[in-house]
C-alpha cells in the first residue's frame, strides 16, 4: 500500500488567544501566520485542510531528513520574524495584537499508510494514520516549540537522527505511542528583526502647521477604534466616496489605503509618532493637491473614563504654488477636519445602532 509523510504545523496558544482576546483581530493574525506557513512550504506538501490553528499536510514523496528539518526551521524563523515585526508595527493595543509575540509553533510528523475517503467531490487522507497524528497534537512534551517524529518517522530517518532528539511516549485509548522530539526553542532566540525606519515618523522636533483640539465625551478605546479601524472611516469622513483597503489585514504602520474622492484619489500610508506615550494614530500622503507631503496625527488623552481630549496635528509641506495660496488651503483643511470631528462624535453616539 502507498505510504505518505503527514506533516502538521500547529500554532500553540491559539485557544487562549481566541477565548481571552478580541476575536476579529485574532482571526486576522492567525490567518496571516497560516498563510506564511503555506508560503514557506518548500517540500511542496499537499494541503488537506486548515484546522483552526493548524495545517494538515502530506506528501507521498518522502523528503530527505535535511530537507524536512530545513522546512521546520524556515517556517519557525519566518513565523517569529512575522510576529516580532508585527509587534514593532502594530498600532492597536487590544489583547490580540499585544500578545501576538506570545504565540509559538510546533510540528508533528508521522509516516504511515495513505488511504483516502471520498465524499461527493471531496477527497482527502483518511484512516488510523490520520487519527494518530491528530492525537499527538495533545501531548506532554515539556517544551513549547519542537518537532515531533512518531516512531514510524524515526525509523525512516534513524541513521541521521542525533543525540539532540529525546525519546518519549504517550498513552492514547490504552495504546502506547512512542515518539521522538527535538527542542526548537533556540530558533526564536536567534531571530533577528529587520527594522524599517522609513515607516516611523516622529513629531518630537516638528511644529504642526495646524492644530485642532476638543474634548469628546466618550471612552478613549472607542474613539481610537473608530479612527484607526479603516472599516469605520466612512462613518466620520464624509469626503470619502469609497475606501479601498485589504479587509483581511489589520491596519498597522506601513498599511496603505486609497481614498476615492469626487475629484480624484488620495493614497495614504499609516504612520506613528515614536515620541508619544498616548494613544496616537497618523497617516501621510504625497497626493494632496498643492502639497509635497501631508501628514496628520490624532492624539487621544484620557481625562475621565468617558471623557477624552482629542488633538489633531496637521503637517503640510506646500509646493511653490501652494505657498502663494496657503491661507486658503489652511482654512479649507481646518474646516474639513472640524467637520470630521463633528461626524466622529455623531458616529460614536450612534455606534450601537450602526454596529447592530
Amino acid at each position: 500500500m502507498q505510504k505518505a509523510l503527514y506533516f502538521m504545523p500547529d500554532i500553540s496558544g491559539f485557544t487562549k488567544f481566541v477565548n481571552n482576546t478580541e476575536l476579529e483581530h485574532s482571526i486576522h493574525i492567525i490567518s496571516e501566520l497560516l498563510e506564511l506557513l503555506i508560503d514557506n512550504n518548500s517540500l511542496a506538501l499537499e494541503l488537506v485542510e486548515i484546522e483552526g490553528d493548524a495545517l494538515f499536510m502530506f506528501t507521498s514523496k518522502t523528503p530527505s531528513y535535511a530537507a524536512l528539518l530545513n522546512q521546520t526551521t524556515t517556517m519557525l524563523e519566518q513565523f517569529h520574524k512575522h510576529t516580532k515585526n508585527y509587534e514593532t508595527k502594530r498600532i492597536c493595543n487590544c489583547g490580540s495584537c499585544r500578545t501576538t509575540t506570545n504565540l509559538e509553533l510546533k510540528f508533528i510528523v508521522h509516516y504511515g499508510e495513505l488511504a483516502f475517503i471520498k465524499v461527493k467531490t471531496f477527497i482527502k487522507p483518511y484512516g488510523r494514520e490520520v487519527i494518530k497524528i491528530h492525537r499527538l497534537l495533545k501531548n506532554k512534551v515539556p517544551v513549547n516549540e519542537y518537532v515531533l517524529f512518531t516512531n514510524d518517522t524515526y525509523e525512516l530517518y534513524k541513521n541521521e537522527i542525533d543525540k539532540t532528539w529525546v525519546k518519549s511516549s504517550e498513552m492514547y485509548d490504552l495504546l502506547d505511542i512512542s515518539y521522538f522530539y527535538k527542542n526548537l526553542e533556540s530558533i526564536q532566540k536567534k531571530v533577528q528583526l529587520e527594522f524599517k525606519n522609513n515607516t516611523i515618523y516622529t513629531t518630537e522636533k516638528s511644529i504642526p502647521t495646524l492644530e485642532i483640539e476638543r474634548t469628546i465625551d466618550f471612552n478613549i478605546q472607542d474613539i481610537y477604534a473608530f479612527i484607526s479601524e479603516l472599516k469605520y472611516r466612512h462613518l466620520w469622513d464624509k469626503e470619502i466616496k469609497k475606501l479601498e483597503f485589504d479587509e483581511n489585514k489589520i491596519n498597522r504602520i506601513g498599511t496603505e489605503h486609497n481614498c476615492v474622492l469626487n475629484i480624484g484619489n488620495l493614497k495614504f500610508e499609516t504612520i506613528t509618532d515614536s515620541s508619544s506615550n498616548d494613544f496616537m494614530y497618523g497617516e501621510s500622503t504625497k497626493d494632496l493637491r498643492f502639497t509635497k507631503n501631508f501628514s496628520y496625527f490624532i492624539k487621544l488623552h484620557k481625562i475621565e473614563e468617558n471623557r477624552t481630549n482629542v488633538k489633531v496635528s496637521l503637517f503640510l509641506e506646500l509646493t511653490t504654488i501652494g505657498s502663494f495660496i496657503n491661507v486658503t488651503i489652511f482654512k479649507k483643511i481646518s474646516k474639513a477636519w472640524n467637520t470630521k470631528l463633528n461626524q466622529l462624535e455623531l458616529a460614536l453616539k450612534n455606534k450601537n445602532q450602526l454596529q447592530n
